[in-house]
């Protein structure tokens, strides 16, 4: 048997590591990081959006709808505290560049806290909250103030009924566009779905109390509830009455300012749903001022009056016991 050959171990070389990357050169892979190079030339270039300072994000907000501001609030925490803490100063630019008509047909209702301890009384007496039931027990659609939060002189508490009006009157758009009956509520009857429906338009309608942003948030929502509502009645041919004059290039617009012009006054306050079936266009406490050509708003100083009459008509009638005055009094 042949003899197997043996070598020494210090014989042999050490091993030398000579791997390397090796060089590409497909036209294709420079073509590409040609592109990736300029693209990133590009996005280096462009200011992204995070690192602006907060002054010209602020004045960006103001020219965007009230529905966008609240989306960009949620992209991060820095937005959302942004958004939170300059809500007022946002809401109240967006209003006075889109929404200065819709703003005075549907006003906020006060604040109780910011009205005089006399007049508080008055307003939580239970003899008063009694006679508020005409205004406020018969409403399917409409939830009532809560009497501690909003002054519930009559003014207020029909600002508040248009207000959850609008709202729901823009839930019920989808409906009315495609012609699908909007379920009816039997009388004393109250389902959950109805429940949460009128409680989701009060909490918003209470958020409007709180900032301005919601505010716009509600015109703008009613906005488009008018526009849709003006090409729906202006399709139907068995609505003879006066129409809005809207052409679609007012309507891209995103402003109020179209309904500037003369048209059928709307005053009747939709208290069912039935009524948004041939409803146009709901822009309470204003007339047609013929002699003058314009529409006049008559909402202002009308709380003011109300209060006023309240505490003559309940109250001893001098100042100073007005002032004084901090229990709920019995109405007459």
């Amino acid at each position: 048997m042949p003899r197997r050959a043996t070598y020494s171990t210090d014989d042999e070389e050490p091993l030398e590591d000579k791997t390397a990357a090796l060089q590409l050169h497909s036209k294709r892979l420079e073509r590409q990081q040609e592109k990736k190079s300029k693209r990133d030339g590009k996005l280096d270039a462009v200011l992204k959006l995070t690192k602006l300072p907060t002054e010209l994000l602020l004045e960006c907000l103001k020219l965007l709808q009230p529905g966008d501001v609240l989306n960009f609030s949620l992209v991060n925490r820095r937005f959302r505290s942004l958004v939170h803490a300059n809500a007022d100063v946002i809401g109240d630019s967006i209003i006075k560049q889109r929404y200065t008509l819709l703003a005075q047909c549907f006003p906020l209702p006060r604040l109780l806290a910011h009205q005089e301890p006399y007049a508080q009384a008055l307003l939580l007496n239970d003899g008063w909250q009694s006679r508020l039931g005409l205004h406020t027990k018969p409403y399917q659609h409409v939830q009532s103030p809560n009497e501690r939060l909003v002054c519930t002189c009559l003014t207020c508490v029909m600002t508040w009924n248009n207000l959850c009006v609008a709202l729901d009157f823009a839930h019920w758009q989808g409906h009315l566009d495609t012609g699908e009956p909007i379920p009816m509520i039997p009388r004393g009857h109250a389902p959950a779905w109805n429940r949460e429906l009128v409680t989701r338009s009060a909490s918003i309608a209470t958020a409007a109390l709180r900032n301005s942003l919601w505010h716009a948030r509600i015109l703008e929502m009613h906005l488009d509830s008018t526009v849709r509502s003006i090409r729906r009645q202006a399709k139907n041919k068995g609505n003879k009455r006066t129409h809005v004059d809207m052409t679609e290039e007012d309507a891209a617009l995103g402003t109020d300012a179209f309904l500037t012009k003369p048209g059928p006054p709307s005053l009747e306050f939709p208290y069912h749903r039935d009524n948004y079936y041939m409803l146009e266009a709901y822009l309470p406490n204003r007339f047609w001022k013929r002699e003058q050509e314009r529409w006049l708003y008559t909402i202002a100083g009308q709380h003011e009056r109300d209060v006023e009459y309240l505490v003559k008509r309940f109250f001893n009638r001098e100042p100073e016991q007005h002032q004084t005055c901090r229990a709920p009094v019995s109405l007459p």
